[in-house]
């Protein structure tokens, strides 16, 4: 099976931006990122789901995937048109110190602003006046991408899982599970995802993500997986009951006869 366009796939890859030597920008191992010195704290280093065509990745490397294999590896060099575009002189601004003062910025060197929705680099500072470089930090650079198909997902099941793990990244895929049937989806979670906060905004991102990429799921029911347990007698507990019951004539009821319900239920969106 190869890759085509809106194909959902795990890929594993590493960015370099090339100017007379090679730097790593971007990642998804850890060993890669820690050795390059972007290793940030918090950040899950793991294959990472791209749906092609949907600029998950940069288009060219979205592009470049079909026709791959699971398991085959490509390199990619972007020239900076394709990458982050070239620098425009346009793009860089003078403002008045006064200005970011009034917008609560301390005008330093090499800090990162927002200004008008607009991301920019404090270039220079002086008599008043502050330098803005609005272009991307890596604008004008060639950019090198080595990917690796690592999967080709193929079952509704699969997708539905996926697209929840995108927004609840710190949830071990192992630990999400989900079926369809007739267009009702059902997707397991551990209880952990009650400690993420503002679970309920990345919930409507999951179900805005279902509703565009997966229109045959009509309904998803969120179960949150629950273990109940319960200390053991003093005094004995099952062995003490076991005797009381035989010494009644009666039979020592199984584990299965107790056991009971482990999950709470609540739909995500219809």
């Amino acid at each position: 099976m190869k890759v085509e366009e809106g194909s959902f796939v795990l890929v594993s890859y590493t960015a370099w931006v090339l100017n007379g030597e090679e730097k790593v920008i971007d990642t998804t191992f850890e060993e890669v990122a820690r050795e390059a010195g972007i290793y940030r704290e918090g950040t899950v280093y793991e294959p990472e789901l791209v749906i092609v065509g949907e600029n998950f990745l940069l288009e060219p490397v979205e592009k470049a995937l079909i026709g791959m294999e699971e398991g085959e590896e490509k390199e990619i060099i972007l020239e900076p048109k394709d990458a982050f575009g070239e620098r425009d002189p346009k793009k860089i601004r003078i403002l008045s110190a006064r200005e970011l003062v009034r917008r609560n910025i301390i005008p330093r060197v090499g800090e990162e602003v927002e200004i008008n929705g607009q991301r920019g680099r404090i270039i220079r500072v002086g008599a008043g006046r502050v330098v803005i470089d609005f272009n991307h930090p890596y604008a004008g650079r060639r950019v090198k991408f080595r990917v690796k198909v690592e999967k080709i997902l193929t079952e509704l099941s699969e997708k539905l899982a996926e697209l929840f793990h995108r927004w609840f990244r710190g949830i071990p895929r192992g630990e999400i599970k989900a079926s369809v049937e007739d267009g009702n989806a059902t997707l397991e979670t551990p209880v952990t995802i009650l400690g993420y906060e503002g679970a309920h905004i990345l919930i409507q991102g999951f179900v805005r993500d279902v509703e565009k990429y997966l229109e045959e799921i009509k309904k998803v029911d969120i179960v949150i997986a629950l273990e109940v347990r319960r200390p053991e007698s003093e005094t004995g507990g099952a062995g003490e009951a076991s005797e009381h019951a035989e010494a009644a004539g009666g039979e020592t009821p199984s584990s299965e006869e107790h056991a009971e319900p482990s999950q709470a239920a609540g739909g995500a969106g219809e």
